[in-house]
C-alpha cells in the first residue's frame, strides 16, 4: 500500500510541474505576440481578428471610417444570402455577399446593378459534385470574410483592393500598425 501511495505522489508531482512549465511557456508565447491596430484615413481601429496569418476587422467599422453607408438584406435564393452593400459619393460602390455554408464574395461594383465590368476581389472556392447546384464551401482555402463575436470581419488587404486604398505596414516587437489611405 505505500508503494503505490508514493507512486500516486510522484505521479501527481510529475504532472503538476509540467503544467506549471507548459503555462508559464503560454503566458511567453502570448505575451511576446504583438498586438495589431488598422489606421484608416486617420481613425484607428483596434478590433482586428487574426486568423491564418491575415488581419480582419469589423465591415460596418471600415465602412464607417472611410465615410460609406452600409446598408443589408437577406437574400433567398437556394440558400439564404446575406448581402451588404457599401455606398459613398465619388467612391467605388462594394458588395460583401454570401453565407457560412458557401463562404462570402467581395465584389467591387462598376455601376449599382450587377455589371459584366464588376470587379471580384475575392471569390470564395466551392465543391461542387458534378451536375450539382449544392456546392459547399472548401474550407480548406478560404481566406474571405468571417462571422464571428456576431461581426462580419472582412480581410484588410482584400478590402484595400477592393477601396482602392495603399496598405503599408508598420512593424515592431510588440506592435503592428497596418496603414490604409487613398491612393
Amino acid at each position: 500500500m505505500t508503494f503505490r501511495k508514493i507512486s500516486l505522489f510522484a505521479l501527481t508531482s510529475v504532472l503538476l510541474a509540467t503544467s506549471l512549465i507548459w503555462s508559464s511557456e503560454q503566458a511567453d508565447v502570448d505575451a511576446a505576440a504583438p498586438s495589431y491596430s488598422v489606421n484608416v484615413a486617420g481613425t484607428l481601429m483596434n478590433d482586428v481578428y487574426i486568423r491564418q496569418g491575415k488581419a480582419y476587422v469589423p465591415l460596418q467599422g471600415l465602412a464607417e471610417a472611410l465615410g460609406y453607408e452600409i446598408s443589408y438584406s437577406l437574400q433567398v435564393e437556394l440558400d439564404h444570402f446575406h448581402q451588404y452593400d457599401l455606398k459613398a459619393p465619388s467612391a467605388p460602390h462594394i458588395s460583401v455577399w454570401g453565407n457560412a455554408s458557401r463562404g462570402y464574395t467581395i465584389v467591387r461594383k462598376a455601376t449599382q446593378e450587377m455589371s459584366v465590368n464588376d470587379i471580384n476581389i475575392y471569390e470564395p472556392e466551392l465543391l461542387c459534385p458534378e451536375a450539382s447546384d449544392s456546392c459547399k464551401l472548401d474550407e480548406s482555402k478560404y481566406e474571405g470574410p468571417v462571422f464571428t463575436k456576431n461581426t462580419l470581419y472582412v480581410p484588410v488587404r482584400d478590402m484595400a483592393k477592393a477601396f482602392n486604398l495603399k496598405l503599408t505596414i508598420s512593424r515592431t516587437k510588440k506592435e503592428h500598425v497596418i496603414d490604409l489611405s487613398r491612393n
